[in-house]
């Protein structure tokens, strides 16, 4: 159910932002184990005028290529686990040459199992409470 938002400044051709999905999505098939078939991905797509960002921070050089990714998921997963998909992400875009190992900014959210509906107002994570 990882559910991607990937918010970047406009201008990125078609093929750029399928790179970017693939990699980022390989990266949680990977990590997380989840199908291939789960993906849900948004892309916000910005002006200048709203997509504002330092140049630099914590020694990172950012450039108009910043890709600032949030990613939800159900809880559950080890801070490894976690780490390991940060690195995957990096090092999938980078490979993709859709930008460079700084300008990817990343956050996860996670959430409980009944905080979730793929539709029919169902938690079709959550645990049944039929007795």
């Amino acid at each position: 159910m990882p559910l991607v938002k990937v918010n970047l400044l406009e201008g990125r051709t078609g093929s750029e932002k399928d790179a970017i999905a693939a990699a980022v999505q390989a990266a949680l098939v990977a990590n997380l184990g989840v199908p291939d078939a789960d993906r849900y991905q948004i892309f916000n797509e910005l002006p200048a005028s709203n997509f504002r960002h330092t140049d630099g921070y914590l020694g990172l050089a950012y450039t108009e290529q910043l890709l600032i990714i949030e990613i939800t998921f159900l809880v559950g997963r080890t801070d490894e686990i976690k780490k390991a998909l940060l690195a995957d992400i990096n090092s999938n875009l980078v490979a993709a040459g859709v930008v460079g190992a700084d300008d990817v900014f990343v956050t996860i959210t996670e959430i409980g199992l009944a905080n979730i509906s793929f539709g029919r107002g169902l938690a079709q994570r959550a645990p049944s409470t039929d007795v």
